[in-house]
C-alpha cells in the first residue's frame, strides 16, 4: 500500500455519525451516550433483538474514540482547527462533544443509534438507560434533547 494510499484510507468522512454542524461534530438523529464498556456489548445485543439494523449502532471503546477525535483534528488545516475551536468551545454543539471526549478519556464506551423516528428514540432511550448509559442525547434537527 502507498503512503498517499494509506493517507486516504485513514481519512475519516465526516457524514453519518461524524456529521459536523458549524464546525462540530453533530450526529443528526442518533441518540448518543457514554456506557460503561462492560455493558455496551449487551446493550447492543438487546438494541438488535429489539430490531435496530447493525448499521444503526455505533459501539466504540475509548481507545477508538479518542484515535478518531486525533484523526479528525490531524486532517483539518490550521484554518479549519482554529474555526472548529473558536466555534466547539462556543456552541452547545462543541460543549457537549468535549463532554463525550472527557467520558472517553475517563474510558467509557460511546454508543450512538441511529434513531429518527419518535417510537425509535424510545426504545433505543429505554435499552440503553436499563444498560446504565448516561449523557444520553438525541440529535435532532434543530435541537438536542437531553434524556433522563
Amino acid at each position: 500500500m502507498t503512503d498517499e494510499f494509506a493517507a486516504v484510507a485513514d481519512r475519516i468522512e465526516l457524514n453519518g455519525v461524524f456529521a459536523q454542524m458549524l464546525g462540530v461534530w453533530y450526529p443528526k438523529d442518533y441518540i448518543v451516550a457514554a456506557i460503561d464498556p462492560a455493558h455496551g456489548e449487551a446493550a447492543v445485543a438487546d438494541l438488535l433483538a429489539a430490531g435496530f439494523g447493525a448499521n444503526a449502532i455505533h459501539l466504540h471503546d475509548s481507545a477508538h474514540v479518542l484515535q478518531n477525535a486525533a484523526t479528525i483534528y490531524d486532517q483539518r488545516s490550521p484554518l479549519q482547527r482554529a474555526g472548529a475551536a473558536s466555534t466547539g468551545a462556543i456552541t452547545d454543539e462543541g460543549l457537549l462533544s468535549q463532554e463525550y471526549l472527557d467520558d472517553a478519556t475517563a474510558g467509557a464506551s460511546l454508543i450512538a443509534v441511529h434513531a429518527s423516528e419518535p417510537p425509535l428514540a424510545e426504545e433505543a432511550h429505554r435499552i440503553l438507560a436499563a444498560h446504565g448509559a448516561r449523557r444520553m442525547r438525541f440529535y435532532g434537527d434543530r435541537s438536542i434533547i437531553a434524556l433522563s
